[in-house]
C-alpha cells in the first residue's frame, strides 16, 4: 500500500508539473523515453555478410536548456539475410542437407544477430513555426556494435552446431562504432503524438573476434568498416520538468 500511495504521488506530481508546462511558446525541459525502429541497408564490409537489416531498441534523453539533447540507446540488430551462406558448405550432404544426431536429414536456418549501445548528443532547431519544441533534429552518438551469423537449427539434433562448435562459423564481430542523424523531432502540445524521424548513419570499426574459421581454416584479423544506412522512427513519451524561458514569435 504505501508503494502505491509513492507511486501516485510521483505521478501526480508529474501530472501538475505537465499541467504547467507550456510548450506552445516555451522551450521545456524533459526526459524522453522512446521506442526506436530502424530499417537499414548495409555498407562497406557489413554488405558482404549481411543484406537489408531491421533495428529495435530504447533511448533515453535528457532535453536541455537551448533545445540540446543528450542521453543513451540501445538497438537490437536483426535480419535472415545473409549473404555469406556458404560457410556450412563443407558439412551439407550432395543433397544439401546436414546429418542428425539419429542419422537422418535435418537443417539450419542462418540469420543476422547484433546490437549496438551508445551514447548520443545533439539539438532541436525549431522550424516551420509549429512549437520552439519542434523542429530540425540533429543528433550524433559513439558506443559499442557488435554482430554475428546466428545459426539456428530446425530441429535441435545437429551437435556438429553446438554452441561451442557454431563459435567456429559465426564470425563473431564488435568494435567502436559512432553515427550521425539527420530528421525531425516534433513535440506534440497535446501530448498524444511525440516523435522524431528521419536518417541515420552508422559506421563500425570492427575486427573479428574468434579465433579461428572452421570452414576457412584460416584467422580473420583484418579490421573492418561496418556501415549500416537507415531511416528511422521513435515514439516518445516526454517526461516534462521547469521550462526554460525562451520565446518564440512567427
Amino acid at each position: 500500500m504505501r508503494k502505491l500511495c509513492v507511486l501516485f504521488c510521483i505521478l501526480s506530481l508529474n501530472s501538475y508539473a505537465q499541467k504547467r508546462t507550456n510548450i506552445r511558446d516555451t522551450i521545456v525541459n524533459a526526459r524522453v523515453i522512446g521506442i526506436d525502429f530502424n530499417y537499414q541497408v548495409p555498407g562497406a564490409d557489413l554488405a558482404k555478410r549481411f543484406g537489408n537489416s531491421m533495428m529495435v531498441g530504447g533511448s533515453f534523453l535528457f532535453k536541455l536548456n537551448h533545445n540540446f539533447l543528450a542521453g543513451v540507446s540501445g538497438n537490437f540488430i536483426f535480419s535472415g539475410n545473409v549473404r555469406e551462406d556458404t560457410i556450412l558448405d563443407a558439412l551439407k550432404t550432395s543433397t544439401g542437407n546436414f546429418i542428425s544426431s539419429g542419422g537422418t536429414f535435418s537443417s539450419v536456418i542462418l540469420g543476422e544477430s547484433g546490437y549496438t549501445f551508445q551514447g548520443k548528443f545533439g539539438k532541436i532547431f525549431p522550424a516551420f513555426h509549429i512549437n520552439p519544441n519542434t523542429g530540425i533534429m540533429l543528433m550524433a552518438g559513439a558506443g559499442f556494435i557488435q554482430h554475428k551469423i546466428k545459426i539456428r537449427q530446425v530441429s535441435n539434433d545437429l551437435p556438429q552446431f553446438s554452441t561451442e562448435y557454431a563459435k567456429g562459423y559465426d564470425r563473431l564481430t564488435n568494435g567502436f562504432c559512432s553515427s550521425q542523424f539527420l530528421g525531425f523531432a516534433h513535440f506534440d502540445p497535446k501530448k498524444l503524438l511525440n516523435f522524431y524521424t528521419g536518417f541515420e548513419v552508422i559506421e563500425g570499426f570492427t575486427q573479428n573476434r574468434r579465433s579461428w574459421n572452421f570452414d576457412s581454416h584460416a584467422a580473420e584479423t583484418a579490421r573492418r568498416l561496418d556501415i549500416l544506412l537507415g531511416l528511422k522512427i521513435c515514439w516518445f513519451l516526454p517526461l516534462y520538468g521547469r521550462t526554460y524561458q525562451e520565446f518564440y514569435t512567427h
